[in-house]
């Protein structure tokens, strides 16, 4: 739990769980599911980077992309979000800070929709 909250903002973790509460009151079953899914993925990734010092680039990628999906599911994709690496890299043989980059992306979202 540590970990998440030093990660993520707590703002971020209620909002999912009220986007998910949301879909089910409206009985929109689909996306409910859909969040649920991304949102379990991606706390899963959270909790395991947060074991380790260093995590690959594709790993905190994939973690990132399933953070961006929660985020356009919850503000009905009033944005897009596009990762583009250069061709001449592996970012599987790439070594970061574990979670390093979500933070930049969660106020990079925050800000530029508001």
């Amino acid at each position: 739990l540590m970990a998440l909250r030093s990660v993520m903002n707590p703002h971020f973790l209620f909002n999912s769980l009220n986007s998910i509460q949301y879909f089910i009151s409206k009985n929109e079953r689909k996306s409910a599911i859909e969040y649920l899914s991304f949102f379990s993925k991606l706390i899963r990734k959270v909790l395991n980077s947060s074991m380790h010092h260093f995590t690959s680039l594709s790993d905190e990628i994939e973690l990132i992309r399933y953070y961006v999906a929660l985020e356009q599911l919850r503000f009905e994709d009033k944005f897009t979000c596009n990762i583009d690496l250069p061709t001449d890299i592996s970012p599987e043989k790439i070594e970061i800070p574990s979670l390093l980059l979500q933070p930049y992306v969660e106020n990079a979202i925050i800000h530029g929709l508001n």
